[in-house]
């Protein structure tokens, strides 16, 4: 009798904090957009769109990765990182812009979307993990242009150079992954040394560091743990401000178990480097 009153009062400990904690919410903001699904965080960090397979396939890299570790001055392996990780950086902005633009005008277009232009919409959706749907009204394009836009390459090298180690990480040299992107197939990745036991996540392999700059950036676009980053991305457009790095980094609180100290590291790898200048089209510095 005394375990049965026990138990039921654990029971009743465990609702009572479930209920002052509310039910755990994937990103309201995405369920209004239409997301495709409710999927792990990190599930898809680096899945390749069929549309990004073909291209790879199309235009393959002509450069193989510089061995980092063997560059011993600090500023020269610096500079090696930066020069080899910008070009793809730029690579993927412009594919993103070419289909930005393209998805403007249709947006300021008061024409009814043609066959072709709505199956190219439908496969854009599908790749930015929004729902199919038969008709787009002006708010399902707008929900599309949000997710559909670039990342700076100031906030993109900050953090390849941290979770990387400037290229020289296990993940790095051995998968090609710049960013720490996990996944959940066995075999799919690298098993990271340090893993707890009941765990079963790995860290994705990658067929070059191209690949991984492609995911990292589909990743800030897509995943609901980013909507903050893309909320103030969306602002700036709206405001007609530059999208800088600067502006993006404190939506990354939930890229890193660290928070806000991680949000806080990526900031000062941006300022201590002057990453800014990396930046393309960039009317004035992005200095705080």
């Amino acid at each position: 009798m005394e375990k049965k009153i026990l138990w039921i009062i654990s029971f009743a400990i465990i609702f009572i904090l479930w209920i002052k904690a509310g039910p755990f919410k994937y990103d309201m903001d995405d369920a209004q957009d239409g997301t495709s699904d409710t999927s792990s965080l990190y599930e898809e960090s680096g899945e390749a769109t069929p549309d990004e397979k073909n291209y790879f396939k199309s235009h393959p890299i002509q450069k193989s990765s510089p061995d980092f570790a063997a560059i011993t001055d600090i500023k020269e392996r610096k500079k090696a990182f930066f020069d080899y990780l910008t070009p793809f950086i730029n690579e993927k902005n412009s594919l993103i812009l070419k289909d930005r633009e393209r998805l403007t005008a249709l947006l300021k277009s008061n024409k009814k979307l043609s066959t072709k232009n709505k199956k190219w919409i439908s496969t854009l959706r599908q790749n930015h993990k929004l729902k199919k749907l038969e008709n787009y009204s002006k708010d399902d394009i707008q929900a599309l242009l949000n997710r559909l836009d670039i990342i700076p390459a100031s906030l993109v090298l900050a953090q390849a150079a941290n979770e990387s180690a400037w290229g020289t990480s296990r993940f790095a040299t051995k998968g090609n992954n710049y960013f720490g992107q996990w996944c959940f197939r066995k075999g799919c990745g690298l098993v990271p040394e340090s893993r707890n036991e009941d765990a079963n996540h790995e860290v994705r392999k990658f067929n070059d560091a191209r690949e991984s700059v492609f995911a990292y950036i589909d990743n800030l676009n897509t995943n609901a743990a980013y909507k903050k980053l893309r909320a103030s991305r969306a602002q700036l457009r709206q405001d007609k401000e530059v999208v800088t790095g600067l502006a993006l980094v404190h939506g990354l609180e939930h890229y890193s178990e660290r928070g806000q100290a991680y949000v806080e590291e990526i900031e000062g790898l941006i300022n201590y480097n002057k990453l800014w200048r990396f930046n393309r089209s960039q009317p004035k510095p992005e200095q705080p």
